[in-house]
């Protein structure tokens, strides 16, 4: 069971590390922008975006969502 949740965890911030990576790349933003723009601090950004931080917060993810114009579902894998 334990080995299943860390799995899952993984596979969330490896889909939330590609959607925020396609969409910098529609919006031709650095992390720095979007940064700036979700108001959520750089470190954070670079460590979601990288998939340091495997549970990043429903908080951070609704700014970067907002911040990109896209549902919290699209950023989670859940919608195209």
């Amino acid at each position: 069971m334990l080995q299943e949740e860390l799995q899952e965890k993984e596979d969330f911030s490896k889909i939330i590390s590609e959607r925020i990576s396609t969409q910098l790349s529609r919006h031709n933003w650095s992390l720095k922008t979007l940064s700036d723009q979700s108001s959520v601090p750089y470190e954070t950004i670079k460590k979601v975006a990288n998939g340091k931080i495997r549970n990043p917060s429903l908080k951070n993810i609704l700014r970067i969502a907002e911040a990109f114009g896209c549902s919290i579902d699209y950023l989670a894998g859940r919608q195209d």
